[in-house]
This record gives C-alpha cells, structure tokens and sequence, in this order.
C-alpha cells in the first residue's frame, strides 16, 4: 500500500471514527492496523492528529547563514 492511498485511507477513517461507539471503534481501530500494518499506539495517534498529513513540517533548530 502506498503512502498516498495510507493518507487517503486514514482520512475516511477519520470521518466514520469519531460519531461511532466506543465499541465500535476498537474494531476500527482493529480494521486501520492490519490494513496499513502499523502498531496499534501509532494508528490510535494518527486518527486523533489534528493536523493534515500533507502539509510540510517546520524544520526545528537554527536558521543556516
């Protein structure tokens, strides 16, 4: 699975994970981690990130002269 239909995938998670039961979302949960085989931890921290997957990060540390 490439890292495009990853973000894709993990973006329709999104819309069903939060108006679904707490039971429910285990089996989500359970459905994301085999599909993209990722650790149950790191899957439960992508689907709460607020942020777009997309978008670039900052580079931390001190600007180059």
């Amino acid at each position: 699975m490439s890292n495009k239909a990853k973000i894709e995938y993990l973006q329709e998670i999104r819309k069903r994970y939060f108006i679904i039961t707490r039971k429910e979302k285990t089996l989500v949960r359970d459905e994301f981690c085999t599909v993209c085989k990722y650790n149950r931890k790191y899957a439960v921290r992508l689907i709460n990130k607020k942020e777009d997957l997309t978008a670039k990060q900052k580079k931390k540390g001190r600007r180059s002269k």
